[in-house]
């Protein structure tokens, strides 16, 4: 990457987030109901060069994923075909799991939201290309109404 390259990058970076303060200022818009994440890809190391000396150009891909609920859990299975667990980066942040990985010319990335997630509870195993990471639901017990036993029902 240049720097004149990393120049535009911020300033792409700091419009939006002056864009997203203004409209949350003016009501058009709820604090935290979009996450955007602005990030220059870098090349693995690894990738192959193309004819000249050029690097090939990574392909971009969400990969194959599924979510399950079972018993007060929740699964998120990503198939991540090629890929070592060095290669694994992932993180919570506000609520959403972000996930990211490369290998022979494919970059992998995925985002996930976990608003339903109890704190601390976000477990993962890695096995043969695929990742699954496990956590509880917070408890979600509805509000009991008790009915007003003072009021007299006979009009």
């Amino acid at each position: 990457m240049t720097k004149e390259s990393d120049e535009q990058i911020h300033q792409f970076t700091e419009l939006i987030r002056r864009l997203f303060e203004e409209a949350i200022d003016t009501g058009e818009m709820l604090s935290g109901e979009i996450n955007i994440i602005i990030a220059a890809a870098t090349r693995p190391e690894d990738m192959e060069t193309g004819e000249q000396g050029e690097r090939k150009k990574p392909f971009i891909r969400e990969p194959a994923s599924e979510r399950h609920e079972h018993g007060g859990m929740v699964t998120i299975t990503t198939d991540l075909p090629g890929t070592t667990r060095e290669d694994i980066r992932f993180t919570l942040s506000e609520k959403v799991l972000y996930l990211s990985t490369h290998t022979d010319g494919i970059i992998y990335r995925a985002v996930y939201p976990t608003e339903d997630a109890a704190a601390g509870t976000l477990t993962h195993t890695f096995k043969n290309g695929i990742i699954e990471f496990t956590y509880k639901k917070e408890d979600q017990n509805p509000i009991e109404i008790i009915p007003d036993s003072g009021s007299s029902n006979g009009c």
